[in-house]
C-alpha cells in the first residue's frame, strides 16, 4: 500500500480525524489507484496503515460511500462505485416488448464547436470555450426513435475526434472508461415536454407539433466535475415513468 499519510499539512487539523481520512482515501481513488468497480483494502487493514481506529475508518468510508463514491457489497467488501452504462436514460421510454435491449446507435456527426450557450452553463464551461458536440440518432426495428445531442469539454475528450463515426459504441459512458480513462459516476436528468421541429418531425417520421419528450442530462465523473451534457427528444407517446414510494 503507497504511503500516503492523512496527516499531510494541506489537510485542516480542525476537521473531524474521520474525515481527514475520507479526503485522503477520496485523492487516492481519484488518483486511479483504485480503479472503478475495484475493491478498496479491508476496513482493519487501513486503519493499521493510518494508524486510527477502526470506528474512524469506518466512518471515513461510510462518508465516501454516502458520497456516491464507494459502494459496499454485501459478503464481498468495499468498492469503488462502478460508471454509469448509460441505459438509465432509457427507461424513459418504451420501444417494443424486450426489456433492456439497447437501441443501436447511429453517429451523425461529431465535431469542435464553440459550446452553445445552454451546453456551456451546464458545462460550466467559459462562453468562448470550445467542446465536442456529437449528434447521433437511435433506432429501433429499422426505426429512429430518439433525436440526441451530446455536448463534452474539447480537452479530455478530444480524441474522439479522431475516431471513426463507426467504433462509437451504443453506450457512451462505457467507451468513455475505456479509450479514455473517465468514469461517469453520476447523472442528472431533468424531463419536459415540447412540440416536435420540422427538422425533428421529418426525421422521425411524425407529424410537425407532434408531443415529444425532451430529457436534459448532465453527467459528473468521480471528482463531481461536470463532463456531459445531452438532449433527448423523442416520441412523448413513448415515454414511460415508474416509480415507487415508501
Amino acid at each position: 500500500m503507497p504511503a500516503s499519510s492523512p496527516a499531510s499539512d494541506k489537510y485542516t487539523q480542525s476537521q473531524p480525524l474521520w474525515a481527514r481520512i475520507a479526503l485522503a482515501l477520496r485523492g487516492r481513488v481519484l488518483a486511479g489507484e483504485w480503479k472503478a468497480g475495484e475493491a478498496i483494502p479491508a476496513e482493519s487493514a487501513l486503519s493499521e496503515f493510518y494508524g486510527v481506529a477502526l470506528g474512524t475508518m469506518r466512518g471515513a468510508i461510510q462518508s465516501l460511500v454516502e458520497d456516491g463514491l464507494l459502494e459496499r457489497i454485501h459478503g464481498r467488501g468495499t468498492f469503488v462505485r462502478g460508471g454509469l452504462t448509460g441505459a438509465t436514460m432509457l427507461r424513459f421510454f418504451r420501444f417494443g416488448s424486450a426489456e433492456g435491449d439497447v437501441p443501436a446507435s447511429r453517429i451523425k456527426s461529431v465535431k469542435a464547436v464553440k459550446a452553445p450557450a445552454l451546453a456551456a452553463r451546464e458545462l460550466l464551461l467559459a462562453a468562448d470555450e470550445q467542446a465536442i458536440c456529437i449528434e447521433r440518432q437511435r433506432c429501433w426495428g429499422g426505426k429512429v426513435q430518439l433525436l440526441e445531442t451530446l455536448w463534452v469539454p474539447h480537452g479530455p475528450f478530444k480524441a474522439l475526434l479522431d475516431l471513426d463515426k463507426k467504433d462509437f459504441s451504443p453506450l457512451m459512458y462505457p467507451m468513455y472508461a475505456e479509450r479514455l480513462g473517465i468514469t461517469v459516476n453520476r447523472a442528472v436528468d431533468e424531463l419536459s415536454f415540447d412540440r416536435l421541429s420540422a427538422a425533428q418531425a421529418r426525421t422521425l417520421d411524425l407529424p410537425v407539433g407532434h408531443p415529444a419528450l425532451r430529457v436534459e442530462r448532465v453527467a459528473f465523473d468521480l471528482a463531481g466535475r461536470r463532463i456531459e451534457f445531452r438532449v433527448t427528444v423523442g416520441n412523448a407517446d413513448h415515454f414511460r415513468y415508474r416509480a415507487e414510494i415508501r
